[in-house]
């Protein structure tokens, strides 16, 4: 509960300017504001979860890395955090709405994580990258013609979120209309607003009607996988299980297309380079995933016993935020010469060790596809508004452009 200032212990709790997370993870600039949290606390700084909830914010890649690996000090288990074991947050708070576990392979640790883990991992290492490949395509292409038609629309809503929710719906088994409103309780829960917690108890009932459905009609979709497959004990794992896989999913494949896609309108030269062949679509993908991954904040593992990260003393039952973007940015791991850091995989935008992306392989495919069909039209494409004007989802979890409007040349 204390932390090294100026050469002084003090509270955490008697922080009195902890910024909040959401805003880090939304400002126009977040690097600059993490720059600002190192020059004056170091690798481990203060924040608020929501006013009032403080955290600790891993900001270094060293921090991150050792955070993300470590379950002998920490752990992913919600009901070791001492707002939660004190009852000091709101039981119907939007911040507990985000954090609460609902028996997911994403809340637990060791020999239970590895047996919630293990279904999700066999049911997409079973996944038809051709058929996901002609699913995304048919979805991009006709999003695309829908808006050239019209003259133009909104490149999130109308495409970078369309085409994985039609996606996600495919894979899972999930008819279009529950896949949308997925989205949207999505979208409310990771916004930490007011309406958090209700759009929490929407999601799960949701999820159980749609898993009571896939058990009574299995077919051809990692969802039927799932109810399958005996390691699940019960509906509720079953529910956290799909629940997790299209969150993840959804949250990837929207955010680091919806960034890189702002990216190659906003800049012409950047995307005739791309149309023209001159720079590789990966590797400019995965450059904009380090400098802008589409989950910057990953979720907070919680101190099992009182123990030190970064120099700072992290108290038993304290919430420990990892930045990954404010890691992978980190002056530590960056090249002296710029061109050493094409290709580099040394980012933690999937994540590391146990609790990596379950997803890894099958959100950057989506992702890759969805911003090729986009560079294959750029020529088309006229951004409507300034590049400074793009407004960002707000949201502590993840980040990307709400919206960008678009003319059809």
């Amino acid at each position: 509960m204390s932390i090294t200032a100026a050469g002084r212990m003090v509270r955490l709790e008697d922080v009195a300017d902890r910024p909040l997370l959401a805003d880090l993870a939304g400002a126009p600039d977040p690097h600059q504001r993490y720059d600002a949290l190192r020059s004056r606390w170091g690798a481990v700084a203060p924040v608020d979860l929501e006013p009032g909830v403080p955290a600790w914010l891993a900001l270094g890649y060293d921090e991150v890395s050792s955070l993300l690996r470590d379950e002998v000090h920490f752990t992913r288990e919600f009901r070791r955090w001492r707002y939660e074991q004190e009852r000091l947050v709101a039981w119907r708070s939007p911040v507990r709405a985000v954090l609460a576990s609902r028996d997911s392979l994403l809340d637990v640790d060791g020999a239970e994580h590895r047996r919630l883990r293990g279904p999700v991992q066999d049911a997409l290492a079973t996944l038809d990258e051709r058929r996901l490949a002609r699913t995304v395509t048919v979805a991009c292409t006709s999003a695309l013609d829908r808006l050239a038609a019209r003259g133009g629309g909104d490149l999130v809503a109308d495409y970078a979120v369309d085409v994985p929710v039609r996606v996600l719906a495919d894979l899972l088994g999930m008819n279009l209309a529950d896949s949308r409103r997925m989205h949207e309780l999505t979208v409310a829960l990771g916004a930490g607003g007011e309406d958090a917690p209700d759009a929490a108890d929407e999601m799960e009932n949701l999820l159980a009607t749609m898993v009571a459905g896939r058990r009574a009609e299995p077919g051809d979709d990692l969802a039927s996988a799932l109810i399958a497959d005996p390691r699940h004990q019960h509906d509720l794992e079953l529910m956290g299980a799909v629940g997790a896989l299209f969150r993840t999913a959804h949250d990837a494949a929207t955010a680091a297309a919806a960034s890189a896609i702002r990216r190659v309108v906003a800049d012409p030269t950047f995307g005739a380079r791309l149309h023209g062949g001159r720079l590789s679509l990966d590797d400019a993908l995965d450059e904009i995933s380090r400098r802008e991954p589409p989950m910057p904040h990953l979720l907070p593992r919680y101190a099992i016993t009182d123990t030190v990260l970064g120099g700072q003393p992290i108290a038993a039952g304290d919430a420990v935020v990892p930045a990954v973007v404010a890691a992978n940015g980190d002056d530590a791991v960056q090249a002296v010469d710029p061109w050493e850091q094409v290709d580099s995989r040394f980012h933690l935008t999937w994540g590391l060790g146990a609790h990596a992306c379950p997803a890894h392989r099958t959100a950057p495919l989506m992702t890759r596809l969805i911003v090729g069909h986009v560079v294959a039209r750029v020529d088309e494409i006229e951004l409507a508004t300034e590049p400074d004007q793009v407004p960002v989802v707000r949201s502590a979890w993840f980040r990307y452009p709400r919206e960008l409007p678009v003319r059809f040349r």
